[in-house]
């Protein structure tokens, strides 16, 4: 808006306010903006599946062949393109990525703990697989059913919704990860 090239009342929506930038520049300043753009999110795709291939690789010991790890990180990623393809917005694939993080980040967090050296790495899994499930319990009870509940996980309405309910989600998601990681750690150890 700044730039001059988008107005409010235009018929551009928000998020496209870039591209109208874009649009005005010379061609080979929105060329050489689309490249470098590009490859700045291919590093980071490139950064996140070696970081998955090295997560994996160490959670199996190295016990397991190298091309098994790489194979399955294929497999990893082949839901995250379906999801990606399936979005219509690109806001919705960073909330769907900022839930995973806050429904994963107080499991991964508590391993750090020099006094909480009882939890293993299992029972941080279990809790990192909790925070999401109790999403989708949270949606299918603030929500009144089951469909629209699990839904929820995905955030389809994105955050400017008319009630709490994104709230909620992100409220729901570390405190359902640590009970779930403290309950199935007090299973574990009996």
């Amino acid at each position: 808006a700044w730039a001059g090239t988008w107005t409010p009342d235009s018929d551009v929506p928000g998020s496209s306010a870039l591209f109208t930038i874009i649009a005005s520049l010379p061609g080979w300043v929105s060329g050489l903006t689309l490249v470098l753009t590009t490859s700045l999110s291919c590093c980071a795709i490139d950064t996140c599946q070696t970081a998955m291939f090295a997560s994996l690789y160490d959670l199996v010991e190295q016990k397991v062949n190298i091309w098994v790890v790489r194979a399955a990180v294929v497999v990893l990623n082949v839901p995250v393109i379906v999801l990606a393809m399936q979005a219509p917005d690109i806001l919705q694939v960073y909330l769907l990525a900022d839930m995973l993080a806050c429904a994963t980040i107080l499991p991964v967090l508590c391993g750090l703990s020099a006094r909480l050296n009882f939890i293993h790495w299992i029972d941080a899994l279990v809790g990192c697989f909790g925070g999401i499930i109790s999403v989708g319990v949270f949606g299918q009870v603030y929500l009144g059913n089951r469909h629209d509940g699990w839904r929820l996980l995905l955030l389809d309405g994105g955050l400017y919704v008319d009630d709490e309910r994104v709230l909620g989600a992100f409220c729901f998601a570390p405190v359902g990860s640590l009970v779930f990681m403290f309950f199935f750690a007090g299973l574990r150890m009996g």
